[in-house]
């Protein structure tokens, strides 16, 4: 009785032609490349290297500045000189010294707040003896990064409310127009007392909540570039009066309206 024999599994013994194949190709792409970077100039030399480090995934800002090309030919700090297909100056405004700097933000806060007084107060500005004057819900002050606006949430909210205040929209309306001038970038910061809030949500959820209604509201209502907001919750962390009375309290539940002059998008008046 005679066994039948299994054929022996076939084995393809040229396999190492495809990876032959692949390297010749490379080899060909790469002396391609270099015969046309020996005819291109070295112009053209510092464009195809910058390409070819952006196809390997390289961050364009990582790419050295000697390898880009000079800036008075636009080069390639394409964040800096491009938006989209088009060529355009650098959006940071440049402070020749930190005066100036200081001069710049004194001036554009002065102006803000001058046109705050005006518009939301008028001649109700001030305490006179018939009349009390308007109570301020809207304050300015400087940080180290520009300025801030302070909006009393008891105006511009109702109590454990998110939402803005229907009666506060006109006073938010002249606040935006007024930031909307500057095309400055602005931060919107919710803030808190310490006082556990009631119902579901608590102090995170209410200080963020309600930032990020006043930024849906630039957006919505007067057309702010998304790309100059932002907006963050800090709860009860950050009190600029003491939790201990109910005027400090009030003061501690807060919007805050920062301006940013430290920001690489500040694109001048809107």
């Amino acid at each position: 009785m005679s066994i039948k024999q299994k054929c022996p599994p076939f084995e393809n013994h040229e396999r190492w032609l495809l990876s032959y194949a692949d390297m010749l190709t490379l080899l060909f792409a790469v002396f391609v490349v270099l015969y046309a970077l020996s005819i291109a100039g070295k112009k053209n030399e510092k464009v195809v290297t910058a390409s070819i480090q952006e196809s390997f995934h390289t961050p364009m800002p990582d790419i050295p500045i000697d390898r880009r090309i000079g800036p008075e030919e636009q080069g390639l700090g394409i964040f800096e000189h491009f938006k989209g297909q088009s060529i355009r100056p650098s959006l940071i405004e440049k402070y020749p010294s930190s005066s100036q700097r200081v001069k710049t933000i004194d001036d554009e806060m002065n102006r803000v707040k001058i046109k705050l007084e005006e518009r939301l107060y008028g001649k109700d500005k001030f305490r006179s003896d018939n009349k009390t004057g308007q109570e301020r819900v809207v304050q300015i002050t400087k940080t180290a990064k520009g300025f801030k606006l302070q909006l009393l949430a008891r105006h511009f909210f109702d109590a454990g409310s998110v939402n803005v205040a229907r009666g506060a929209m006109r006073e938010l309306d002249q606040v935006a127009g007024i930031l909307k001038e500057l095309g400055r970038p602005i931060n919107i910061q919710g803030h808190t007392d310490s006082v556990p809030a009631a119902g579901e949500r608590g102090n995170w959820e209410i200080s963020t909540l309600r930032a990020t209604n006043v930024l849906k509201y630039l957006i919505s209502h007067h057309n702010f570039p998304t790309t100059l907001l932002s907006a963050s919750g800090y709860a009860d962390t950050q009190p600029i009066a003491s939790n201990g009375t109910e005027s400090g309290r009030m003061l501690n539940r807060r919007i805050e309206i920062h301006v940013d002059y430290d920001h690489e998008t500040s694109a001048g008046p809107l």
